[in-house]
């Protein structure tokens, strides 16, 4: 191969990996690639020049592509009741209603070892005080295997853990067993130390900037409330919260002055440092950023210390290969990308950016080098920002660099405050201004986030944007060079396309999406231009993440009742910041034996400007392609203090001709009061056997049936009861669309699963008579 090739043949091969990753991603078996791996090695050795290079390729690709494949798809013990045993690998963070969460290493179950971590929830009023990170534990629990993508635009549950290498999820806490582990564990020993550490921290700093110390030097962001982390990010500095190569950077700059004042060699400064970040990773539970970090400034400092100069480019794909092709999960996180993207814009768009302005503005230097790295590196993070949270923090430019010195002189005094805590006295006098510098920008932030308008909101990057990022980044970059009067343009078309492919588009036709979000209910109708939710699901962030994705505004959220499971969603929207313009409830609704939660969210969301209005069987609301009219309840027929169930608003939708009766959970003894016959019928309570009688499917005489609930079982029973009526379940087929045209409507699972006779699951059309 020719010295040009061998230069490119890194960056190529960090291409290559990724294409293998995203192939093994979909196939279960490895054995293809392994296959095609040792022809593609074996090639490698019997070719020369461009062939081999391809080989090269082909190898990277291969390898890529098996490690992807076994990560994504593990061998997993059976799901059901198990005996399960492990190290408390982090903090326990609490839940909704009771809930805790936990991860848990070093597994087994029913005495084998299990390949990864679990995710551990279970639900107590109070969390036993001996239940510490380190600890060990037995109990006998539920185990599942968790799930992928059930919606469109969705969260996928199974590869974020996966990225945390856990494999499993075990529900309960039966016989439960705490005790120091019979056995070394490093991750029990880390997570121990990590607690003791942040425990001294919050007793010198206090609880607000031991909590942020803990986030700054620890990597564990527990300690920090929600509003805060939400505050960093909209304002674009969430980077900052979590150790990386910021807070790498400013550990080794102590390191390296340490290191000179002791008058150490080079290649003892070396073993050190390699020493000092592997063990500050274990101490940060090997997260993924501080694990990124550290690679990267290892294989720079091996290159500079060994006079073995390399490019920037050069180590970004070097660490690339390596971590991705280590943990191909990463790939698909957000986490990897972003901290990737603004390394190639640190190390491409950067210097360009730097050797342009020097030499037509008259700045210092230093501050003029700082501006062009963060200048590259939101460059960089561009388009996984916008696709993974769908804004554009105005204000990240301005704020980076004095957040940046800021936030570095609180760390510096947070590792100082920690190496003195054995001597109080003097850890005193460094807590002091910690605590200081913290209230300051934590008071600044707050502040700053608490203004309208500081992100803009926009939609989810297609393929448009993608390729106005990309080009933005060929045309910055110093590794290409251009012929002269070619870049501007170049630059002008890659901001005209990404500005172009971020303005909304309108929408045509009607559809209605049924969300999986377990045993609860969230919908959307979208008819043309008008949006309506139809109960928002709880706070998983299903209905919102959707909505925020497609930059979409609903005209009007409708809660069939004030149950959370129908209504906790609310608060997903409010913190996202989606505006709700108006709320309906069923007439009634503030009489019933409503959830104390769900009263305070109707407060929150009235206090946001929200109109709150009404409904009662006779009331028609008008839409684009058709109307929805109230059937139940009817004012002065349910007895107030009754279960929110009994008043649960129904109606029917009539759309392009098709009629949708949704049901919400109305109760068995109220249905025949709302009977209609319709095409559709959204199954009443989750499937429950207390609603959904044969007398009011009778009176339906649906075509196909939709039912949200969790569990396999709900849908089979339903099934049974409805008798050849297809039959879709968000358990068995994720989110459910079904697109309307006049006189016909398509039904279209998110999902798909074998077809058997009782049941439709691949799309289906239908044509009313």
């Amino acid at each position: 191969m020719t010295a040009r090739q061998k230069a490119w043949l890194l960056p190529a091969a960090a291409v290559a990996v990724t294409l293998g990753i995203l192939l093994g991603r979909l196939v279960s078996s490895v054995w293809p690639g392994v296959l095609c791996a040792l022809l593609a090695l074996s090639a490698a050795f019997l070719l020369k020049g461009m062939a081999r290079w391809a080989a090269c390729l082909l190898v990277s690709l291969t390898v890529a592509m098996v490690s992807s494949a076994a990560a994504f798809h593990p061998v997993l013990p059976p799901e059901g009741d198990a005996h399960v045993t492990g190290i408390v690998g982090d903090e326990i963070r609490p839940g909704s209603n009771h809930q805790w969460k936990v991860t848990l290493y070093q597994v087994t179950v029913n005495g084998d070892s299990l390949s990864g971590g679990a995710y551990w929830t279970f639900y107590a009023d109070t969390l036993p005080e001996e239940l510490l990170p380190g600890k060990w534990v037995s109990l006998d629990a539920r185990l599942y295997h968790p799930g992928g993508q059930s919606n469109p635009d969705g969260y996928n549950f199974k590869e974020a853990l996966l990225r945390e290498h856990i494999t499993v999820g075990i529900y309960g806490m039966s016989d439960l067993v705490i005790t120091d582990p019979p056995f070394f564990s490093l991750p029990g020993c880390a997570a121990s130390l990590r607690h003791t550490l942040s425990e001294r921290l919050v007793t010198l700093l206090g609880d607000e900037s031991g909590g942020y110390a803990t986030a700054l030097i620890l990597g564990s962001r527990s300690l920090i409330p929600l509003q805060d982390r939400e505050a960093f990010s909209r304002l674009g500095i969430a980077h900052v919260l979590s150790v990386s190569g910021f807070h790498i950077g400013i550990l080794v700059g102590c390191l390296a002055f340490v290191f000179r004042l002791l008058g150490l060699s080079q290649r003892i400064r070396l073993t050190l440092y390699a020493v000092i970040l592997l063990s500050y990773s274990a101490l940060c539970g090997f997260g993924q950023p501080v694990l990124r970090a550290s690679l990267f400034t290892l294989l720079a400092l091996e290159g500079k210390i060994l006079q073995r100069p390399r490019s920037g480019l050069h180590l970004l794909c070097a660490a690339y290969v390596l971590l991705a092709v280590l943990s191909p999960p990463q790939l698909t996180g957000a986490s990897f990308q972003l901290s990737f993207g603004a390394m190639l814009g640190l190390v491409t768009a950067a210097p360009f950016l730097s050797t342009r302005l020097v030499q037509r503005v008259r700045f210092p230097r230093y501050l003029l080098s700082t501006l062009c790295a963060f200048l590259g590196a939101q460059l960089g993070i561009l388009l996984p920002e916008l696709a993974f949270f769908q804004r554009l923090p105005l204000l990240a430019l301005f704020l980076n660099v004095p957040v940046g010195l800021l936030s570095a002189g609180i760390i510096l005094l947070d590792w100082l405050v920690l190496l003195l805590s054995p001597v109080p006295c003097l850890a005193a006098l460094a807590a002091a201004p910690a605590a200081r510098l913290t209230s300051l920008l934590t008071s600044a932030v707050r502040m700053l986030g608490s203004f309208p308008g500081i992100s803009l909101w926009t939609p989810a990057p297609g393929f448009l944007t993608a390729a106005g990022v990309l080009l933005l980044l060929f045309c910055t970059s110093a590794f290409f060079h251009f012929r002269k009067h070619l870049r501007l343009p170049l630059l002008c078309t890659g901001i005209l396309m990404t500005v172009l492919s971020l303005i909304p588009g309108s929408h045509s036709g009607t559809e209605y999406i049924q969300f999986s979000v377990g045993n609860a209910d969230a919908a959307l109708l979208w008819d043309q231009n008008q949006l309506i939710v139809l109960d928002t699901g709880e706070a998983d962030g299903v209905l919102s993440g959707f909505l925020r994705r497609h930059r979409l505004t609903p005209d009007a959220v409708i809660l069939t009742h004030l149950h959370m499971d129908h209504m906790e969603g609310l608060a997903s929207l409010l913190s996202d910041g989606i505006p709700i313009r108006l709320c309906y409830l069923p007439w009634g609704a503030m009489n019933t034996l409503a959830d104390e939660h769900a009263l305070e969210l109707l407060n929150r969301l009235e206090a946001s400007g929200t109109e709150i209005r009404f409904l009662s069987r006779g009331d028609l609301l008008p839409l684009p392609s058709g109307s929805l009219s109230v059937l139940w309840p009817e004012s002065g027929k349910v007895r107030p203090g009754q279960d929110p169930n009994e008043s649960s608003l129904t109606v029917l939708l009539t759309l392009q001709g098709v009629s949708v009766l949704q049901t919400g959970d109305l109760d068995g003894r109220y249905e025949s009061y709302a009977a209609a016959p319709a095409d559709i019928l959204k199954v009443a309570h989750h499937g429950s056997v207390s609603s959904t009688s044969q007398e009011f499917l009778e009176a339906v005489s649906p075509q196909a049936a939709l039912l949200s609930c969790a569990w396999p079982d709900r849908h089979l029973s339903v099934a049974e009861r409805l008798k050849g009526i297809p039959v879709f379940s968000t358990a068995m087929d994720g989110a459910i669309r079904i697109t309307f045209s006049p006189g016909r409507f398509r039904i279209i699972p998110f999902l798909n699963r074998p077809v058997s006779s009782e049941s439709a699951s691949l799309p289906i059309t239908v044509k009313k008579e």
